[in-house]
């Protein structure tokens, strides 16, 4: 790799041992995928919570805090397994609390702004088009590509904090504009957007990442006044069964107003992808887990539940009781948390037996201290929270609307699709 004079003298470690092993990662990472060079980065985004991290990652977080290093970006963090403020009504046990302070404190340390959210974008770590970051979630990652035009890979957070701290990242993949042309075409005509609710939209993601697997897609036949909620239900999910760091929403995705525009000048398929009807239907069943109809658990925010969400479940919940069996939570940030509270939502729904947990995802370790309190089957409204709960915590997953899932937690079994 071409390396300016900053990053030779990091390399050469002028900036101190710390610095050095960060810079000799990137180098070794962009070797790897052939880069040429680094590029100046204006943002990082990292997961930051013990399920990711683990032990040794919070010793490896803990060492890089001791050396004074600082990041030289804004760099933002996930959620947490836990309210903080509400961790002892939760039952989270010590072990958890205690691994996610030294987390946090080490994070502090070197200058990350502890977001607990993955809606980033939405609260202050906005980049502008053209920007190159590094955000290692890929939901948002995939969304900031699609949506903003700001250029990302799909980096785990190794690479996004020693990005952070040296302020560059090898240049290769999505941050080429050669690299961020359409690959296929996925014609989407005979799909009727205004049928089709915000779980819907994540199963049709759910069959697009089975079918585009690595190539970059070229969404058509998409309204222009398509729900953004909808948007991120295909985006959130296409990452889940797809190797997919972008996708061209022809007349959204800022680099494709046109199919021409998405294909970069190269010809456009004579063939496309196709998804039925009945496939996004068959994706429910692919998408849950669980055989039980028993629900112990509901549970809302991956991504984190926006406040229309919240408004919704407690228009949902007005007047009306949870089952004594069955738990629901809304997860969300901390900023919402507290406008619930002055809109009234926070009242309606705790009133009916459901919890509001700030900074936490619905996919990020809850699910840890949840099953040794004996939750095991939960219901949720996320293709992408159920197939974490499932795959990486063991937990059996029934998938829906929020309406299916509210009406689950009344009953205490599940009332939506199979």
């Amino acid at each position: 790799m071409k390396l300016n004079r900053y990053e030779e003298d990091v390399l050469s470690g002028r900036y101190g041992p710390v610095m050095k092993r960060c810079m000799e990662m990137l180098v070794a990472y962009g070797e790897c995928y052939e880069a040429e060079k680094m590029v100046p980065i204006s943002s990082v985004h990292i997961a930051g919570n013990y399920p990711v991290l683990m032990d040794e990652g919070v010793e490896w977080l803990e060492e890089l805090a001791g050396s004074g290093a600082k990041v030289k970006v804004f760099t933002t963090k996930n959620p947490e397994m836990f309210d903080f403020e509400d961790a002892l009504a939760l039952g989270v046990p010590d072990r958890y609390i205690e691994k996610q302070r030294r987390i946090d404190s080490a994070l502090r340390a070197l200058g990350v702004t502890l977001f607990y959210s993955c809606h980033h974008y939405l609260l202050g770590n906005a980049p502008r088009f053209g920007d190159h970051i590094v955000w290692a979630s890929s939901g948002s990652q995939v969304y900031v590509n699609s949506i903003i035009g700001a250029r990302s890979n799909r980096d785990g957070d190794h690479i996004g904090l020693f990005a952070a701290l040296t302020g560059v990242v090898p240049e290769w993949g999505l941050h080429i504009t050669e690299n961020r042309k359409g690959q296929v075409l996925v014609d989407l005509h005979n799909m009727d957007f205004n049928r089709l609710n915000r779980a819907d939209c994540q199963a049709l993601g759910w069959q697009l990442g089975k079918r585009v697997g690595e190539r970059t897609p070229v969404l058509t036949g998409l309204p222009e006044d398509l729900d953004i909620e909808k948007i991120k239900g295909i985006l959130y999910t296409i990452t889940i069964t797809g190797a997919v760091g972008m996708v061209h929403l022809v007349g959204i995705t800022p680099e494709a107003p046109t199919i021409e525009a998405a294909f970069g000048g190269m010809s456009i398929p004579s063939e496309s992808i196709k998804i039925t009807e009945d496939e996004v239907k068959k994706a429910y069943s692919e998408i849950s887990s669980a055989k039980d109809e028993k629900v112990d658990l509901v549970i809302f925010g991956c991504p984190q539940c926006t406040i229309q969400d919240i408004g919704r479940v407690a228009e949902l919940l007005e007047g009306r009781r949870l089952h004594p069996e069955t738990e629901l939570w809304i997860c969300t940030s901390r900023w919402c948390k507290e406008l619930s509270k002055r809109m009234g939502f926070f009242d309606i729904i705790t009133s009916a037996g459901g919890k509001i947990v700030a900074d936490v995802g619905a996919a990020d370790g809850p699910h840890l201290y949840l099953r040794e309190r004996g939750i095991r089957t939960i219901a949720i409204n996320s293709a992408r929270g159920s197939y974490y709960a499932h795959n990486l915590f063991g937990m059996h997953t029934w998938f829906g609307s929020i309406e299916e899932c509210v009406n689950s937690a009344i009953t205490g079994r599940w009332e939506g699709k199979r």
